[in-house]
């Protein structure tokens, strides 16, 4: 099984979710591309599986390996895996965000932090 923001990225590369990037994710989308691209000259095998998932034909199946590839690079190479997680979290954010769902990005120090979908009956907070 794929990491979740592994098969976010992936999804987003193979253009399966372009109605789902705001603005943000948009343009990380761009700067994942060419961090990917970047690579080309020492590992083929993440680029051929970008283009396949790029593919006009492309489904499941070369999503899947996408989000496989990028999975494995990550873990071998953890540089380039922070990179790619510092780039690509507005799309998984975005992508995760999609379907009446919510994400909360925090940055900074907090002292109290909360975050509710519903509530139903009373609550206090004190």
């Amino acid at each position: 099984m794929t990491d979740p923001f592994m098969d976010a990225l992936a999804t987003a590369l193979a253009g399966q979710a372009v109605t789902a990037l705001g603005a943000a994710g948009t343009k990380a989308l761009a700067k994942v591309r060419e961090l990917l691209r970047r690579r080309s000259d020492r590992d083929p095998e993440t680029v051929a599986a970008l283009e396949a998932a790029e593919g006009p034909d492309a489904g499941a199946p070369q999503i899947k390996a996408l989000a496989e590839r990028l999975d494995r690079v990550s873990q071998e190479d953890p540089d380039f895996g922070e990179e790619l997680r510092a780039e690509g979290a507005p799309i998984h954010n975005d992508i995760t965000a999609s379907e009446n769902s919510v994400v909360n990005v925090n940055h900074g120090n907090v002292d109290k932090l909360i975050q509710s979908r519903e509530i139903h009956g009373g609550i206090t907070f004190n």
